[in-house]
């Protein structure tokens, strides 16, 4: 697998963000808040995409699309709510106010 080829993309229609290798898909849905806010959900990558990356740079290029987006986030899914933990100095200015790690 090529990961640094792959690119996530936002799937309006589905609600949550993609990373595609051939007929394999890791994701993270999401749900938009009355507010306008987004709440991360849940995020899952197939079993023969773990532990290369793929979660990581899923959540990576979504923040960064949220980011240009200027849309602010609640994370409600672990896997999410941990990497901006450990790299909160990048991406805590996304977090909703309230939206508690």
């Amino acid at each position: 697998m090529d990961l640094a080829s792959l690119k996530t993309q936002k799937n309006i229609d589905k609600n949550r963000f993609e990373l595609v290798l051939d007929d394999t898909t890791a994701f993270i849905d999401y749900k938009m808040g009355k507010r306008g806010s987004m709440y991360i959900i849940h995020t899952e990558v197939p079993d023969e995409m773990e532990g290369q990356g793929v979660g990581h740079k899923l959540v990576r290029e979504s923040l960064e699309i949220i980011e240009k987006e200027n849309i602010k986030i609640i994370p409600l899914c672990p896997f999410v709510r941990s990497f901006i933990k450990n790299h909160e100095e990048d991406y805590q200015q996304l977090l909703a106010e309230g939206a508690k790690l």
